[in-house]
């Protein structure tokens, strides 16, 4: 085995690894590389691959958590392919990605793995200790009725209509992200941060992801990703700020989203909630996603 730093060249590879990894994700090969190449300096972020006999069994990633207030809030990742695990794949990456969070003065590091008993023995024993847990679910848009039109007042428009000017979508977007539940800090986010990491992700898909807005005020957002490709879709945030929630709004988008999916040949929309977070959960049982595989939110305090 050979591990070393990874670069874009590797992108091709690691989505093919991140598909033989986690078959319910929407993972593109576009997706992959945006990570990268949206990069800044400030972030510090780092990737390093495992290959045997050139072929990439794993990799790894670690940089400060761009969307956090605190710069010593860092995110780290470590994939190996289910026929190299229980090889010293893992560790080896660990040993580098550890090392470069002391380097960059990380003392909060987040991470996310599935639930099965691999993954929570390999964080436990790197000292993680277990912040939240998450259910990722799915639905077939197709099945499911035309959505009702919107109250007096209240309007639902595709993301698409805000590309001249997305700083409307970004403040609700950031104000109803605040009250998100898990381990994830998003009051540091700037308008820039959200714009290349989230508005203008190629698999942030403005056509099919939707806005709510009163009296013409954006007032919530649910953000959809896809691979057109495949047919499969995952939702990435849906949010409304304070003063409207409780009105079904949240509800509403999501069922125009998923309508606007249907209709662009959209077949499987994945979604993933933090099993704390009660009213999203009823909201996704009522659209008819149904569970697919559970998944783990870690925190290492140094």
């Amino acid at each position: 085995m050979i591990v070393s730093p990874g670069s874009v060249e590797d992108v091709p590879r690691v989505a093919a690894l991140y598909r033989a990894c986690f078959e319910d994700r929407v993972i593109t090969v576009a997706g992959v590389g945006h990570r990268q190449t949206s990069a800044r300096p400030e972030d510090q972020l780092q990737f390093w691959r495992a290959e045997e006999d050139d072929e990439l069994i794993g990799w790894s990633l670690a940089g400060i958590d761009a969307f956090a207030s605190a710069r010593t809030t860092a995110n780290a990742g470590i994939v190996v392919h289910p026929a190299h695990r229980r090889g010293g794949v893992g560790s080896a990456l660990w040993d580098l990605v550890s090392a470069h969070l002391d380097t960059i003065g990380a003392r909060r590091i987040v991470a996310y793995s599935r639930a099965d008993d691999d993954s929570v023995a390999f964080a436990r024993a790197r000292g993680f200790s277990l912040e939240s847990t998450d259910t990722t679910s799915a639905v077939d848009p197709r099945t499911l009725p035309p959505p009702p039109d919107p109250p007096a007042g209240i309007a639902i428009a595709p993301m698409a209509e805000y590309e001249d000017d997305p700083m409307p979508v970004f403040e609700a977007d950031k104000a109803s992200a605040l009250d998100e539940p898990g381990p994830g800090d998003f009051s540091g986010t700037t308008y820039e941060t959200w714009r290349r990491l989230i508005w203008d992700a190629p698999d942030s898909d403005h056509d099919v992801s939707v806005v709510v807005t009163a009296d013409g005020v954006v007032v919530g957002t649910s953000f959809l990703y896809s691979d057109r490709g495949t047919g499969r879709a995952m939702n990435a945030g849906t949010g409304v700020t304070r003063p409207f929630r409780g009105r079904g709004l949240a509800f509403l988008m999501k069922q125009h989203s998923l309508a606007r999916a249907a209709a662009s040949g959209i077949t499987r929309v994945i979604t993933q909630n933090d099993d704390t977070n009660a009213p999203m959960l009823a909201i996704n049982k009522k659209l008819g996603y149904e569970p697919l595989s559970s998944g783990h939110s870690w925190v290492l305090e140094r």
